[in-house]
């Protein structure tokens, strides 16, 4: 299988990745067959390892830079020699910044030409302006799905009550679940592994007591974000989006992939989820405690009725 890794620089910006993303889903599309991954100029040595290691015949990079500067000219050929020699049985090719193609000076010519020619036919008289960007909009319905998270990592970034509530969520799941945050409510203590150094498939959560860091994405599915670090949240948003991580953000649900909807089990086969789309919690909440005060025992009753005809 041959790769391709899209190199960017390191951003925490919320929506700094989404021309990027959309240039990784048109290779997806457009390249079948071909693993399309990404990695930021931080990460680039060890996500560059970490695809070589796996089974792949041949790597192209591409800088997704507009200067050939310091980090075109020296940093990443430096990064790709050392690798190289590590790897020699893999070739490893490196393709010119974006700055440097031909295609894209055309490509930059024809979008100023494109402008004028809309300024020209423009009656309002105003000074020419460049359109500000239209704000995310909101999907008219989310997916609703349930997903096997059995064995798979998923990492948690915070350590306060919010934290907690997702991780008690996700331990019936089965996944492999990491906690990293500065501070760590005491509470998680009772759900952790003793100790690290035990095997990860024996661990029910794994914390870490310092900062996020965009190494602990690596072999990550999924990510709950649950700071009152507006700065960090971003920086595991965009880190998370780089890597095509699926993200759930517990401070601006419309940052984030997906949603959680509360949920309700009653007895072993019956699951009823309530989800306002992510946007009126408190109204998912009376819902939710409408259902078990109105429909718990009848509930109930339905799940034994069921297992009672099942077994005659």
């Amino acid at each position: 299988m041959k790769a391709i890794l899209i190199i960017a620089h390191h951003c925490i910006l919320p929506g700094a990745y989404k021309g990027f993303e959309e240039i990784l889903d048109k290779l997806h599309h457009d390249l079948p067959g071909t693993r399309v991954a990404s990695t930021s100029l931080l990460d680039l040595e060890n996500d560059l390892r970490t695809l070589l290691r796996e089974d792949v015949e041949s790597v192209t990079l591409l800088p997704f830079l507009l200067l050939n500067g310091q980090h075109a000219k020296k940093d990443v050929p430096r990064v790709v020699a050392r690798l190289q020699a590590e790897f020699p049985q893999i070739p490893i090719s490196l393709l010119p910044c974006l700055g440097d193609w031909r295609e894209f000076g055309d490509m930059v010519v024809e979008g100023v030409r494109k402008a004028q020619r809309e300024n020209s036919q423009s009656t309002t008289g105003a000074s020419s302006q460049l359109k500000a960007p239209q704000a995310r909009p909101h999907s008219s319905s989310l997916l609703s799905i349930e997903l096997n998270l059995e064995g798979r990592n998923v990492l948690v970034v915070g350590g306060g009550r919010i934290a907690l509530r997702k991780v008690k969520t996700l331990l019936p799941t089965g996944a492999r679940i990491t906690v990293v945050a500065p501070q760590i409510d005491p509470e998680f203590e009772n759900l952790s592994s003793k100790g690290e150094a035990q095997p990860q498939s024996s661990c029910l959560v794994i914390l870490k007591k310092r900062p996020y860091e965009s190494l602990d994405l690596r072999g990550v599915f999924m990510v709950f974000i649950c700071t009152d670090q507006p700065v960090v949240n971003a920086q595991v948003s965009n880190d998370a989006r780089a890597r095509r991580i699926l993200v759930n953000n517990a401070c601006d649900y419309l940052d984030g992939d997906f949603i959680v909807p509360a949920r309700m089990d009653f007895g072993e086969n019956i699951a009823v989820t309530v989800s306002t789309q992510g946007r009126a919690p408190s109204l998912a909440k009376k819902l939710k405690q409408k259902i078990q005060a109105e429909w718990g025992d009848n509930l109930a009753d339905l799940e034994k009725q069921w297992k009672q005809a099942k077994m005659s």
